[in-house]
């Protein structure tokens, strides 16, 4: 699997995103990850800052999900906006039963706010604002996710292809252009 992680990472690097190794080792499993599958909690830990060129979209770190973490946008900021913008108690416990079950792994702040977070069941889903809860399956894996990062098929992902490798954020070394 850290090879998995290595190749995924360094295709991201490729496209121009920055990755900090992680900070330590810690132990133990934060009460944030607690329901995350094993593959989820080794990658949050493989790192400490895996971002794209401006910040705009980043994955997760395992220091991301502690609760002492000061930075501008929370782990579960989407489920705080979802909370907020609830009206009635049964909005409220819809939002809560749907965090329950979905840990977000990549935050974008680009094109309004957008994440993939891992399903309980392991699917990786994607959801935007303004309703956060209307998430979409974009991969059966979280695996699967990182087998992407690293071939960039033929047949691409719109999604994962607009959060990872926008085109606008990619210089183009092709020549003649």
């Amino acid at each position: 699997m850290t090879e998995l992680f290595r190749r995924a990472t360094g295709c991201l690097q490729e496209a121009g995103w920055t990755c900090e190794p992680p900070l330590s080792t810690e132990d133990g499993v934060l009460s944030a990850l607690r329901t995350a599958p094993d593959t989820v909690i080794r990658w949050v830990s493989s790192f400490s800052q895996l971002s794209n060129a401006d910040e705009t979209v980043w994955f997760l770190s395992r220091h991301d999900y502690s609760t002492g973490a000061e930075d501008a946008f929370a782990w579960n900021e989407f489920e705080q906006l979802s909370i907020q913008a609830a009206t009635t108690d049964d909005e409220l416990v819809a939002v809560a039963r749907f965090w329950e079950r979905h840990i977000p792994i990549l935050l974008s702040v680009r094109d309004g706010y957008e994440y993939l977070a891992v399903r309980d069941d392991g699917a990786v889903v994607h959801g935007a604002e303004p309703d956060f809860e209307q998430a979409v399956v974009v991969f059966s894996r979280f695996e699967d996710l990182l087998r992407y990062i690293i071939a960039r098929p033929a047949a691409r992902n719109d999604v994962i292809e607009r959060l990872l490798f926008d085109a606008s954020s990619v210089t183009d070394t092709t020549p003649g252009r």
